[in-house]
């Protein structure tokens, strides 16, 4: 259970449905766009958010237009306090680790690996190689018809 400014599960679900639904979702597709997580791109979650809340204000639900008329200026405030947010914690970068945890988990909800989850890929060791000349000297002969003993090549 997340818990704290910033962490609520309704951004994480906004975030995941809109552009991290799948594999191919805009999140993913355009994965540049999005790492870093933009700050802009909580503030409109957070916007979104209350205009959601706004429509059920008098317990029945009512249709609100998203319009940039009626909430650029609730997301002027949310991009604001983010930017204060992320000022007076400088120290600790918490905004960082918090839009670096909310594009972690959404690109885990869309299926594909974090970006920074810190895999390491091993090369070959050289025995590889050395097996798979003796495989190619090997098929070589063979086409060619000569004795099928395998060569050595390796410094064994």
């Amino acid at each position: 259970m997340k818990y704290g400014i910033y962490k609520s599960d309704l951004m994480q679900s906004g975030i995941n449905d809109m552009w991290f639904a799948n594999r191919i979702d805009k999140g993913i597709v355009y994965a540049s766009y999005f790492d870093p997580l933009p700050v802009k791109l909580i503030a409109l979650v957070l916007t979104v958010i209350e205009c959601c809340i706004d429509e059920w204000a008098t317990g029945v639900r009512e249709d609100i237009k998203f319009a940039a008329v009626s909430y650029s200026p609730v997301y002027l405030v949310h991009l604001e306090s983010l930017r204060r947010f992320e000022e007076r914690t400088a120290a600790y970068k918490l905004l960082g680790k918090i839009c670096d945890n909310l594009l972690d988990v959404a690109r885990f909800h869309a299926g594909v690996n974090p970006i920074n989850a810190g895999v390491t890929v091993e090369g070959f060791a050289d025995d590889v190689f050395d097996d798979a000349m003796r495989e190619y000297e090997f098929e070589t002969q063979a086409a060619r018809g000569e004795d099928s003993e395998r060569v050595d090549v390796g410094d064994d």
